[in-house]
């Protein structure tokens, strides 16, 4: 329950439903974002999972098999970019980073990687000609490998982990800012996503 009154967990009941903007839910998808809010049992739920492994809400959120996970986080990925759109210019979906030497002195997590993307690009977030980018991670908090940890830890582990990842990078060879959106599967998000969607909300 504790989840499900996080800030931002309940917007998707009050919102309108605009078909337009996909806030349109049917029946099922209704009741299935009620079981789990609250933890309730899926209807018709499969009792096993295709990769094998005894089926639950929870291990249906984290099971990597069938592209779910994948599918989720794309989905944030392009409702955030439609929010960008609205006051920002120059928005892109993974933008390709500009490529660095191996030997380049980065910090020891940085992502070095040849043809690394983040997930979405923008000009004019934080200042009318710096550039953005951002890159969004999705978690279940109620997965087993955050058992006894606090949702605050959660969200601040998850954006050091990113920043460890790219904010170097970012800053030094593409000159620009980075920007960590964590959002969890109840709705909530981290406060470094909080603050740049109310930036881009105006």
């Amino acid at each position: 329950m504790l989840l499900a009154r996080e800030k931002g967990a309940g917007g998707w009941l009050t919102a309108l439903p605009i078909q337009s903007l996909g806030y349109a839910l049917n029946k099922e998808d209704f009741r299935g974002s009620l079981c789990i809010r609250y933890g309730w049992r899926v209807r018709n739920m499969p009792s096993y999972c295709v990769c094998g492994a005894d089926n639950s809400i929870n291990h249906s959120l984290v099971c990597k098999t069938g592209g779910y996970t994948i599918f989720r986080h794309n989905i944030v990925r392009d409702a955030i970019a439609e929010i960008l759109r609205e006051t920002c210019k120059d928005v892109v979906i993974e933008p390709e980073l500009i490529p660095i030497d191996s030997d380049y002195n980065l910090n020891s997590s940085g992502n070095i990687a040849e043809k690394a993307r983040l997930d979405v690009s923008s000009v004019g977030l934080w200042s009318p000609l710096e550039k953005n980018f951002m890159d969004i991670r999705v978690f279940h908090p109620n997965a087993l490998s955050y058992e006894n940890r606090s949702l605050e830890a959660l969200y601040k582990d998850h954006e050091r982990q990113k920043k460890a990842a790219y904010s170097s990078r970012v800053n030094q060879i593409e000159k620009s800012s980075f920007t960590p959106m964590v959002v969890s599967t109840f709705g909530g998000m981290g406060n470094e996503c909080h603050r740049a969607l109310q930036r881009a909300a105006g």
